[in-house]
């Protein structure tokens, strides 16, 4: 049990959202105060109907205001969330950033003069493609402060190994980087009753956008209603491409077979009346979304990136394909939709791994020790896990 500390969550977006850093920072916020440990949350204040003081699940909120100017709001932002934590330092113990972007490079030029441990949670995508890790804006000014910055932290939280293995090959200092992944609700997203694998009914829960390859799983899914009339397949969320995407499944002669519900208030409900989680992203950080798939004891076909081979073990909690190939993706739900038995085998597989590994309880115990020893060597026993289950 280790003694009460002052925590500072730092969200770098809208705050409460449904984005995964911010599902992320508010569960670890919850579950830190649960546990005895002093919590108060930080974050931009992007929503003006919001107020500046506020409580979610019981927390203090903050939120900062700045101008909405293009470029000149961000830098203001910067400079006010910097002030600020010189004049509350004193009031924590570990500050922690969910995502590294402009609030973590603004914290890391003035962390020499910071008593609380910094520690920041590197995702991936949202990181190294556009963000202040992307090599192809390194000449980049503003970039390349943030970056700088962010370079002075005394941790970073590294969600998946081919986030560790990229901010190596970027010039961060080994010592630093924690791969610690993510936290389920294993209660929330807990399956409960008889799962009925009748029929295939397959599920995506996340947001329509291309980087989710969800036009090459509706391409997928050709073949499979050939095979399996009676299968079903939902696609639950919003985004950009949702229009589009629904508009692809009429053009495929699909439409019957498919379902686009929309944002689902209820998400364990909604997967528990599925027996087959699908995703074919073309790039992942760690994906919450399979995590509570496996937490709700749903068996998952996804695409063989890093992310994914973080979490699912190919032939025994799913099936994973090479991305963007359609052929394979179907051939691979096919087989579980005449399984019926492996699925359930499979769900219950995968609700175990992520009861051993990725429960709340142990990612805070890593948390804490990487908040009170951020040179510290730690590792989450997720990387001996995965090493075993593919030996």
């Amino acid at each position: 049990m280790h003694a009460p500390i002052r925590i500072l969550m730092v969200v770098d977006g809208r705050y409460p959202a449904t984005g995964g850093a911010e599902m992320q920072a508010r569960l670890l916020s919850r579950s830190f105060a649960a546990a005895g440990h002093e919590v108060r949350v930080l974050v931009p204040q992007l929503d003006r109907s919001l107020p500046f003081a506020d409580r979610v699940d019981g927390i203090p909120v903050l939120r900062l205001g700045y101008p909405k100017i293009k470029g000149l709001g961000a830098i203001l932002l910067n400079l006010n969330f910097a002030l600020w934590l010189l004049r509350h330092q004193g009031e924590f113990d570990a500050i922690h950033i969910h995502m590294m972007h402009n609030l973590a490079g603004a914290a890391g030029w003035i962390n020499r003069w910071l008593k609380p441990n910094l520690i920041v949670k590197v995702s991936g995508a949202a990181e190294f493609q556009g963000g202040i890790l992307d090599p192809k804006l390194m000449t980049k000014p503003v970039h390349w402060i943030l970056r700088k910055g962010a370079q002075r932290l005394d941790a970073y939280q590294c969600i998946s190994k081919m986030t560790v293995k990229i901010m190596l090959e970027a010039g961060f200092a080994k010592e630093r980087l924690h791969l610690l992944p993510n936290a389920v609700d294993l209660v929330h997203f807990a399956y409960k009753g008889t799962r009925d694998q009748s029929s295939l009914r397959a599920v995506f829960v996340g947001r329509h956008v291309p980087v989710k390859g969800l036009d090459v799983l509706l391409e997928s899914w050709v073949r499979v209603s050939l095979q399996s009339p009676d299968a079903h397949l939902t696609l639950a969320g919003d985004g950009p491409e949702r229009e589009r995407l629904m508009t692809l499944s009429r053009q495929l002669g699909i439409e019957n077979s498919v379902s686009f519900p929309g944002l689902v208030q209820d998400v364990p409900a909604l997967l528990s009346s599925h027996n087959l989680y699908v995703q074919a992203s073309h790039q992942e950080g760690l994906p919450n979304a399979v995590l509570e798939a496996m937490a709700n004891g749903l068996p998952t076909v996804a695409t063989q990136i890093s992310g994914h081979e973080d979490v699912i073990t190919h032939g025994v909690t799913g099936l994973l394909v090479r991305p963007n190939h359609a052929d394979e993706l179907a051939a691979a739900i096919s087989h579980l939709a005449e399984n019926p038995s492996l699925r359930q085998e499979m769900g219950a597989t995968a609700r175990r791994f992520v009861e051993q590994y990725f429960s709340t309880e142990a990612v805070m115990q890593s948390l804490l020790a990487v908040y009170t020893q951020p040179s510290a060597t730690l590792s989450h026993p997720m990387t001996k896990a995965k090493i075993n289950a593919n030996r």
